[in-house]
């Protein structure tokens, strides 16, 4: 860079040749050589201003998003904290509830203590969070199943015995009793829901525990051959599965629930004498079987699995079988 006071160079070829001799140099011409510096000095500060400026943006864009992820870091882990004190009041209610079960209270007092636990349990989630964890469909049949088997369900119930023995009560009327308590506790738990939903929750409630405690039972009952015999024990194997339909209809009567099937009449609904019908209800039976258990009624799936399943192809090897005996007078 070259200054006011900087003086020129002058070529060897002008140089004089006489030692003795001088010449006085040109002086510069200080405006241009001013403006020169000045405008290098210039340029040089604005180019490290914008590099400056360039660090400090990147920088601020830096710290902006550092402070996003610390914000977003300390309301994951609030939310993971509130999810801990979540579990926690859910471990602490479901082991007050366990031990309830075992401590063997009245009916009553215990039927009370199981509908304000279970009314602490659902405050504890929101709508959404009780939908995400299928609170209605998995995890409150599991938590209402132990109060079931050990107020509801007799000793003799989940045990090998028949339930064609007639030392036991009568299982037509334990049947109906047991459907009918299920039912009356579904209500109870449900009625705090808003009128469509508790009405599309208890009968939820409803069509789980009943296919859980109730229609395998009966199912197998009806399959084994010591329990129960077509030819001999007709009238107990009518009274058990009228009981269970009857029961089950009359609740959903009072639910609301269309019945799109015909009332039966009798066991095998209209009597018919060739026994090919039997085949063909059975064929009808298994084409209901391509429904889901969401568009099924209680009352279908009672016919289908007990009577459809069981029943009508127990009849037919037993009529297949049978042979009349012809006595010689």
């Amino acid at each position: 860079m070259r200054g006011p006071t900087s003086t020129p160079i002058i070529p060897l070829a002008k140089l004089p040749t006489n030692s003795t001799s001088t010449t006085t140099p040109t002086p510069p011409k200080v405006g241009e050589e001013l403006l020169y510096n000045i405008t290098f000095l210039c340029n040089s500060y604005e180019d490290q201003f914008k590099s400056t400026h360039s660090f400090v943006s990147s920088t601020s864009s830096k710290v902006t998003s550092l402070a996003n992820d610390v914000h977003q870091l300390q309301s994951s882990l609030q939310k993971q904290n509130e999810k801990i004190d979540t579990l926690t009041q859910v471990l602490s209610i479901l082991n007050t509830m366990e031990q309830d079960v075992s401590v063997g209270r009245s009916r009553k007092e215990a039927e009370e203590i199981l509908m304000t636990q279970l009314a602490s349990l659902e405050e504890l989630f929101s709508v959404q969070e009780l939908r995400d964890i299928q609170y209605d469909g998995m995890i409150l049949p599991s938590l209402v199943s132990p109060f079931i088997e050990c107020y509801y369900l007799p000793k003799y119930w989940n045990e090998k015995a028949s339930l064609f023995d007639e030392k036991e009560e009568s299982s037509s009327h334990v049947c109906r009793e047991i459907v009918t308590n299920i039912c009356h506790l579904a209500k109870c738990i449900c009625s705090h829901a808003k009128d469509k939903e508790q009405h599309e929750r208890t009968q939820q409630l409803i069509y789980t525990l009943v296919t859980q405690h109730v229609v395998p039972r009966v199912k197998h009952a009806f399959q084994s051959t010591l329990s129960w015999d077509p030819l001999v024990q007709v009238e107990d194997g009518l009274r058990l599965y009228e009981s269970l339909i009857d029961s089950v209809k009359e609740n959903e009567n009072d639910m609301g629930v269309d019945d799109d099937v015909k009332e039966e009449e009798g066991l095998f609904g209209v009597q018919h004498d060739d026994e090919d019908v039997i085949m063909e209800l059975q064929a009808a039976a298994s084409a209901a079987c391509n429904q889901t258990s969401n568009t099924k009624t209680l009352v279908n799936l009672v016919k289908e699995e007990i009577m459809f399943d069981v029943i009508y192809p127990r009849l037919y090897r037993t009529l297949h079988e049978w042979k009349p005996i012809i006595f010689n007078q």
